[in-house]
């Protein structure tokens, strides 16, 4: 897992963060914006494990055109940035991976995501856009396509279909396991990398806390207050 004690948070030069203007607190406005921004990182973070365990497309256009021929029952998987680099891929949209299964001659359009809530602007707004990109390859490339948004922590289906406010299909949609599963990966072994560095990131909170001054001396009575 992302640390917080790695994040950027809010320099001191910048105006006050939404988080100091909640609290009155600086020092805890720029801890939270820490939080916020190791939150962020996380997804990053979880783009690159998964792109760490699966079988690599090292030349993305050169893979599309030495594979058309070949009959291998597995899935190769082209990142983001190989999309947005490659010659026979247009289209203003990338999603996190492509999924390609030669022998099948399927491309999985996948999108992945940390967190299984989003407004229904949010959901909606991620449906037509990989809807867009398929769409914009679908005459390109000697593949069928299959979109899936796979929000990594939920438990089931039905948490990401209602998180998604019901814009994408059953199935459109994805857990982690069944994302590793595609893949070819181990789903236990990500979670178990993830968080390892659970406890390292309470510490620390508990540690930048106490360190404010304003926020020690209330902790203290508020104990104190427990006692009598």
């Amino acid at each position: 897992m992302a640390l917080i004690q790695n994040a950027k948070g809010r320099r001191e030069n910048q105006s006050p963060s939404g988080y100091t203007r909640l609290f009155g607190i600086p020092l805890l406005g720029n801890l939270i914006s820490k939080i916020q921004g190791a939150s962020i990182s996380a997804g990053t973070e979880l783009e690159k494990l998964i792109m760490e365990r699966v079988n690599k497309i090292d030349n993305l256009d050169d893979f599309l055109t030495r594979t058309l021929s070949d009959g291998e029952d597995k899935i190769f998987v082209a990142t983001k940035k190989q999309v947005k680099q490659s010659q026979k891929i247009n289209s203003q949209y990338e999603p996190d991976f492509l999924g390609f299964n030669p022998h099948k001659r399927i491309c999985y359009i996948v999108e992945v995501k940390d967190g299984d809530q989003f407004d229904t602007k949010k959901a909606s707004g991620e449906h037509t856009t990989l809807h867009n990109f398929t769409n914009d390859i679908s005459s390109e490339l000697p593949y069928s396509t299959a979109i899936y948004l796979c929000s990594f922590n939920a438990r089931t289906k039905k948490e990401i279909y209602d998180g998604l406010k019901h814009k994408f299909s059953m199935e459109e949609i994805l857990t982690g396991q069944e994302l590793c599963d595609l893949f070819g990966i181990d789903y236990d072994e990500i979670i178990k990398i993830r968080t390892a560095d659970q406890q390292t990131n309470l510490e620390y909170f508990i540690k930048e806390i106490l360190h404010i001054p304003e926020i020690k001396n209330m902790i203290i009575g508020l104990l104190k207050n427990s006692k009598d």
